[in-house]
């Protein structure tokens, strides 16, 4: 296996362009950087994984991490750039590892599957990342108000995350584009400075980074399925009500047949213990419409929650998701 897979998983954003913290804000109890930490285990190729965070989030991370794990987590501080996180998150890894995975802690839909296709391409090639050709029409701009010209799309890929390199590969891109003093946004830029190819592999599936509002809408029904929930529950208060509509009028019929049969009738215990029965249904169905129709608000809440969550707080407000975290792990409340 080539000595394992090391991960390397970027989460020293700021989350300026959504507002709030899109990593650590949790939803239902568990937050996106839980999802993709989650979902990296899955894969038996992991090794290692170094977690690459701000000062400020810290110890945030470290109070998210699984109680316990197979293999070594490690949480290392960020820099200035993405390339300088992703170089303080490398000098981590183990020397024995000779492949690592960068992976962005905003896309949390990744699969053990779409690593193995990834981390196949890198062995054969040295480096591999995954993607679609671009679906839209580019543009270049030079002042950000006007079309300078047109790409052609059919040369375009969009790229993502898991991006696998052989360690000696990337460790020596890093090193030269620091040496050169350029600014690299994506890891596989750093390798094509060098001058060495990258290996392609399509990915048609769900792997959005959570950047925008609109990204976070998207992924939130993905990640929590409520809506699906308040579906099921709007139907099942329909049923109930339906229900309830036909015991009312069975509760009236078996009223009456009781009070017309003579005492001494030898339908008379068959008609009382109808008449018990069918109070029965309609106290048990008064509770399915409590129930129904309080579980129904709570999913409501839920999805409320999960479209809004709430932003983390300015200097002297009331504390962050973030800080509500770290409280409660520290034995605080809310």
């Amino acid at each position: 296996m080539s000595g394992g897979l090391g991960v390397v998983l970027a989460a020293a954003g700021s989350s300026r362009r959504l507002g709030f913290d899109k990593l650590f804000t949790p939803v239902l109890g568990k937050t996106v950087f839980q999802f993709g930490l989650d979902r990296i285990l899955t894969s038996p190729l992991v090794r290692q994984i170094v977690i690459v965070t701000s000062e400020h989030n810290e110890e945030i991370v470290r109070r998210l991490l699984p109680a316990e794990c197979d293999i070594p987590i490690e949480v290392v501080r960020g820099g200035a750039e993405r390339q300088d996180s992703v170089s303080a998150g490398l000098a981590a890894i183990a020397s024995s590892l000779d492949y690592v995975m960068i992976q962005d802690a905003a896309r949390p839909f990744v699969t053990a599957e779409l690593i193995e296709k990834v981390y196949q391409a890198a062995l054969e090639c040295g480096a591999a990342v995954c993607g679609h050709p671009s679906i839209d029409t580019l543009k270049v701009s030079e002042d950000g108000a006007t079309v300078t010209h047109t790409v052609d799309r059919a040369k375009v890929w969009a790229v993502q995350t898991p991006q696998i390199f052989s360690r000696q590969l990337l460790t020596e891109a890093y090193a030269a584009v620091a040496a050169s003093g350029h600014i690299v946004t994506d890891d596989t830029a750093a390798v094509e400075a060098l001058g060495r190819p990258v290996a392609l592999v399509r990915h048609d599936g769900l792997n959005i980074k959570i950047t925008r509002k609109a990204d976070w809408d998207a992924a939130m029904p993905a990640l929590f399925p409520v809506e699906s929930d308040i579906d099921a529950m709007a139907h099942l208060r329909k049923l109930i009500h339906d229900f309830a509509n036909q015991v009312t009028s069975l509760l009236g019929f078996a009223y009456l047949i009781e009070a017309d049969c003579p005492e001494d009738s030898p339908m008379k215990p068959s008609i009382e213990s109808l008449n018990e029965s069918v109070q029965k249904c309609h106290e048990i169905t008064l509770t399915l419409q409590k129930f129904a129709r309080e579980n129904h608000a709570k999913k409501v809440s839920l999805q409320q929650g999960i479209q809004n969550p709430d932003a983390p707080a300015a200097p002297g407000g009331p504390p962050s998701a973030a800080d509500l975290i770290l409280k409660k792990a520290q034995g605080g409340s809310h």
